[in-house]
């Protein structure tokens, strides 16, 4: 038998310097309303600073997209000003260095058209290349006003989430998906844009981390894992953490097999259930779930539940042959909740409805920004960025300095302020 409480999902914990590579911009990725193909999405980098900040090690970007490049499944022109904003995202993420691949626009070669901070005449500067000037030149002025005492907003604190991540579940599940509309990373992804519209500091972290620095932690998809593990989250809630599950948790254990029990049976207790099933849909079905009286369509998964007399049940499924199920609950254990979310959608309206009440009845106040602006705290300053389509006025305190950019954001647009 394996010990996993002493298992590390990462395989070096300690190193000197801990870097990852972002491309926004090829053709992959949409973003937000008609012009996010040129912007990307927030969640790339935002993901990306929550998860790497947490390996011990300096932090850092290896590669930052200079601009227009040349391999991906189209090549548009990126937003005037975005590599600027990815930059500040960077920096917003607590990371110390940001690095830019590549130097010099090549003249040959397989990447040709693959820009540079220099143009192909060696000599000019690219409006990228621009762009990291003028950032570098904007970080100098916020060295000055740095202040090392500066002491976290309580308000900004209290909404602090842990996302448990093992990569583990993604690989499994990537393997044994159960529908073509499954997306492990985009269901991942839901809730970290959830958290980023809340205005709330997020880490992503492991199984080695403790889970009682953070007054809710979501696990999503959480579907290989052990009583141990089980016994952990029940502790925390009982402490009076807000636990959040969501579909697939518990299925199998951590050699991916079935329990020899019911259908994903040791997390019942936690979640309040006697029993649960699974369904899916063809992706040309839509079926609802009522919740809190308001109605919401999925399709891509429910896990559908059975729950105990004393679970608080805050939606059902409101057609199929199981309509009256239960597709959220909610169930106390000590000072603390589990809420238990059995639907992944499409637009994550029931995602959020159930996260906002989560925080809501945690008495944690929440912030509700539209798709694409991103608000972070750091190092004593305010940071808005606009991966938007659309002009967004930040809301910054009448009494507040602003130091960089102005209150109405453009697309691809930044504001700073203390």
């Amino acid at each position: 038998m394996v010990d996993y409480s002493s298992v590390d999902p990462l395989r070096f914990k300690k190193m000197d310097l801990v870097t990852y590579t972002k491309y926004l911009v090829a053709g992959f990725d949409m973003g937000y309303g008609e012009q996010g193909f040129r912007m990307g999405s927030s969640n790339g980098i935002g993901f990306a600073n929550d998860w790497f900040r947490n390996i011990n090690g300096t932090t850092g970007v290896m590669e930052l997209q200079p601009g227009q490049v040349n391999w991906g499944l189209y090549n548009p022109q990126t937003m005037p000003g975005v590599v600027r904003m990815w930059i500040y995202h960077v920096f917003a993420g607590d990371n110390k260095f940001v690095c830019n691949y590549r130097f010099r626009q090549p003249l040959s070669g397989g990447e040709q058209y693959h820009y540079g901070i220099m143009k192909t005449d060696g000599t000019s500067v690219s409006t990228s290349g621009e762009e990291y000037i003028q950032a570098v030149k904007e970080i100098k002025e916020l060295r000055k006003l740095y202040d090392p005492k500066a002491s976290i907003p309580k308000d900004y604190a209290a909404r602090k989430t842990g996302i448990l991540y093992n990569p583990d579940n993604r690989w499994e599940m990537e393997y044994q998906p159960q529908t073509n509309q499954w997306r492990f990373m985009g269901h991942i992804y839901k809730y970290y844009r959830i958290l980023q519209s809340f205005v709330a500091p997020v880490d992503i972290i492991d199984e080695t981390h403790d889970f009682s620095a953070y007054p809710v932690l979501i696990a999503p998809a959480y579907q290989l894992l052990d009583k141990d593990l089980i016994a952990r989250w029940k502790k925390y809630v009982e402490n009076g953490g807000h636990l959040v599950l969501t579909c697939r948790t518990g299925q199998k254990d951590r050699e991916a097999h079935l329990w020899k029990e019911k259908f994903a049976e040791p997390v019942y207790e936690l979640i309040g259930a006697k029993e649960l099933f699974f369904d899916v849909l063809p992706e040309t079905r839509i079926a609802h779930v009522r919740m809190l009286g308001f109605t919401y369509d999925w399709n891509n998964w429910a896990d559908v539940v059975d729950p105990l007399p004393n679970t608080e049940v805050w939606g059902v499924y409101d057609d199929q042959f199981y309509k009256g199920k239960s597709a959220v609950t909610r169930t106390k254990h000590g000072k603390g909740t589990v809420t238990f979310v059995g639907a992944d959608t499409d637009n994550s309206a029931l995602e959020k409805a159930a996260m906002t009440e989560v925080y809501k009845r945690a008495g944690i106040s929440v912030e509700n920004l539209p798709n694409g602006i991103v608000k972070v705290w750091r190092h004593g300053f305010w940071i808005v960025l606009n991966y938007s389509s659309d002009n967004y006025e930040a809301d910054i305190p009448a009494d507040a300095k602003i130091i960089i950019g102005e209150k109405v954001l453009k697309p691809a647009g930044v504001v700073v302020w203390r």
